[in-house]
């Protein structure tokens, strides 16, 4: 009852003003079940259900109390069809709303004889195919009538003929398909006009006159189809609320709007609008509020805002912007409140934000943010700046790996590094090692745990353990297989300079494939204000069993590897599905983190690696899964929000789906997951799979960047 409600709250408003003293005032006793039953939620408000004979009790009770006893009536009835003539006859009232969910018929006496001017009317979610004309005439003081809710097809010229001092026409929800040219023009005093959720079309909102005084309309939700342009409204110069959501609108050609001068706030979110022409807003300069969100645009030039002066507020939310540019930011001089999340943004100009911009609010969530030197002045401006702590926080890195899933403002501007400045741990080895500090002395594998000597020089003391990585070969390239936290501290080790490590989820492994296996440190474990990585990487070496092999000799190790993982929220808790490839006899260890603190941990056999891990009900997560003993590149991890496929399919069911698609096409299982997601454009929910490094102090999921390798 959305609509019945809200007709209440501008009808008890009204008349609450233009009643006496609530002091004096008391409800009237009005029950006789099953008749009737009312009751005051407010003063001279009187709210009554019952049957088809309850009005006429109702009626006959006001007529022998005060005039001024109730000032808004509220029935709702059953088995009420029509309403009779005379209805209220000498009942003072400023406010009537009747609502059956049946009435199809009013007759033209049935607001006759009422003590006095009747001011607001709602005949909400009853059944009237037309509107009650002739019953109207008896009110030519109304000055609010609400009809939302019934089953109105056309408006005639005729419609609202002798209420010229009707300011408020409620019609939403209706099934309107047509709409006379002059049905508006004559009600001179019109205000706002709703018509959400109706079926109009352009053509048949292009021919209406000129609506001169009319200051707010709702179209949400109707049947609009294509380009806005100059001839798509009729003039109307007093305009200043236009609401278009939730329509087919393509694009915003040059000079739309023409006749709507003092419009001032602008939504045309939920559309499908992708080209804004150069000009489009020329004759709308004064518009304060512009609502953009969920559309299709890719991108906005400065000539298209060129004309938007007085702009406040910019939402461009759920698009598919690739860029933050000045094109977008310079010509709004009063733009104060900038929201682009879940875009494509990967890159912000280093003239996006120059001196004269001063945005209260910018929030970039669910960007793909490139964190190379080309962000640079953006991350001094967002340091500086007086954004809350909330907005810079929604400014996360995706890439470079080594930055991924770092908040801009946190990351020191010296580790923004472009081209051969940038190190993608990924591929760093012995060779070139970031701090020679660690050199790999031994290799043992047994057929089930792969044993690692590392030597760590003694000028890397004292240190904690970090993580190990381990990175499979494919081609040219080298793809993360698995990172796994790892827990150590120099102190506690006989002899510090040795440090032994097991591959946690060995068994993954393939024999006979080949990995890097590399350890990153903390040096300075003692000193938090002074800490740093210490990264040590092995050669590329096979994967053999039962043979120790010292690592100047240059052999290697294989095994299995995590190449997906599907999270979902259900109701019995937090589901985990996790992809292995190739199928090996292998055990595989889940682990649930939230503010890198360790929530749940799981080791599961790799035949079977779906588990729910209970009583997870919240909305953020970190899942990540390695094989027992693999190699070193990445953690392979998500972050969980919300379930990122269709609820009507499985979440295991669909990475079954995607690995047959991999094996029988030849295409890779990445190249899949990617097309699948990015194609469908479906951003009703997110998913992020991220890869970050443990000990991160928060976790953001605001990506669709499904990947189980660092390089595709």
């Amino acid at each position: 009852m959305f609509w019945f409600r809200g007709a209440l709250m501008w009808l008890g408003a009204l008349c609450y003003v233009a009643a006496p003293s609530p002091d004096l005032w008391k409800c009237p006793d009005i029950n006789q079940e099953p008749i009737v039953e009312c009751s005051c939620d407010m003063p001279h408000t009187l709210r009554c259900t019952g049957d088809r004979s309850a009005l006429e009790v109702i009626g006959r009770t006001l007529r022998s109390l005060d005039s001024a006893s109730v000032s808004l009536l509220d029935c709702t009835v059953q088995n009420l069809s029509s309403l009779p003539g005379s209805l209220l006859e000498g009942v003072a009232l400023h406010g009537l709303v009747i609502s059956s969910g049946e009435i199809t018929d009013i007759h033209q006496t049935a607001f006759q004889g009422l003590a006095s001017p009747l001011q607001a009317l709602g005949l909400p979610n009853n059944q009237l195919t037309s509107i009650p004309t002739l019953a109207l005439k008896s009110l030519p003081e109304l000055d609010r009538l609400d009809l939302s809710g019934n089953k109105l097809r056309i408006l005639d010229a005729e419609s609202f003929k002798g209420l010229y001092n009707l300011s408020f026409v409620e019609l939403s929800n209706n099934v309107l398909t047509k709409i006379f040219p002059t049905t508006f023009s004559k009600l001179p005093q019109l205000r706002t006009l709703r018509l959400r959720g109706n079926r109009l079309s352009i053509a048949a909102l292009s021919k209406l006159d000129q609506i001169s005084t009319v200051e707010e309309i709702d179209l949400s939700a109707n049947a609009f189809v294509g380009p806005i342009d100059s001839r798509t409204f009729p003039k109307m110069q007093s305009l200043k609320y236009l609401q278009l959501a939730h329509n087919s609108f393509t694009s915003i050609k040059m000079g739309c709007l023409e006749g709507l001068g003092n419009l001032t706030v602008l939504s045309l979110q939920h559309n499908q609008i992708d080209v804004i022409e150069d000009h489009a807003f020329i004759y709308i300069s004064r518009i304060i509020e512009l609502d953009l969100s969920h559309n299709r645009i890719v991108a906005v030039s400065g000539a298209s805002l060129a004309h938007l002066l007085s702009l406040n507020n910019l939402d461009l939310r759920h698009n598919f912007l690739r860029a933050l540019t000045a094109d977008l930011v310079q010509p709004l001089k009063k733009l104060q409140n900038l929201r682009l999340d879940d875009n494509d943004i990967s890159i912000v100009a280093s003239d996006a934000l120059k001196t004269g911009i001063v945005l209260r609010r910018l929030t970039l969530s669910e960007n793909p943010l490139n964190c190379d030197c080309s962000l640079s002045e953006f991350a001094l401006w967002l340091a500086n700046s007086s954004l809350t702590k909330e907005d810079k926080g929604s400014v996360v890195c995706t890439t470079p790996p080594t930055l991924e899933n770092g908040l801009l403002v946190d990351i020191p501007n010296k580790d923004l590094l472009c081209g051969e400045d940038e190190q993608d741990p990924a591929v760093t080895s012995n060779s070139a090692p970031v701090k020679a500090h660690i050199n790999l002395q031994n290799f043992y594998y047994d057929g089930d745990q792969i044993t690692l000597q590392w030597n760590v020089e003694e000028r890397a003391l004292p240190y904690m353990c970090d993580a190990i990585f381990v990175y499979e070969e494919e081609g040219p390239n080298e793809v993360l297989h698995e990172s796994t936290p790892l827990k150590c501290n120099s102190s506690q080790l006989d002899d510090p300079k040795v440090l032994n490590v097991t591959v946690p989820n060995s068994s993954q492994l393939v024999e006979g494939r080949n990995y890097r296996y590399c350890v990153v440190l903390l040096e300075s474990a003692f000193s938090s204000d002074d800490l740093s990585l210490v990264l040590g990487c092995s050669d590329v070496m096979p994967l053999k069993t039962h043979v120790e092999i010292n690592t100047t000799e240059g052999t290697v190790t294989n095994s299995p590897n995590v190449t997906a993982i599907f999270a979902s929220i259900k109701q019995d808790g937090l589901k985990v599905a996790v992809v292995v490839k190739p199928k090996y006899s292998c055990e595989l260890d889940v682990a649930v983190f939230r503010n890198s603190g360790l929530l749940a941990q799981k080791r599961l056999s790799c035949d079977s690696p779906v588990h729910v891990f209970e009583g997870f009900c919240d909305n953020s997560y970190k899942v990540c899964a390695h094989i027992v003993q693999a190699s070193v590149t990445k953690p392979t991890c998500i972050k969980v929000i919300e379930s990122a496929v269709p609820k009507v399919f499985d979440i295991s069911m669909i990475g079954l789906i995607l690995i047959l698609l991999s094996l029988t096409t030849g295409v890779s299982f990445v190249t899949i997951v990617w097309v699948l997601f990015k194609n469908s454009r479906a951003k009703t929910s997110t998913h992020q799979c991220f890869l970050p490094p443990e000990g991160e102090e928060q976790q953001h999921n605001k990506y669709i960047k499904l990947q189980a390798t660092t390089k595709l």
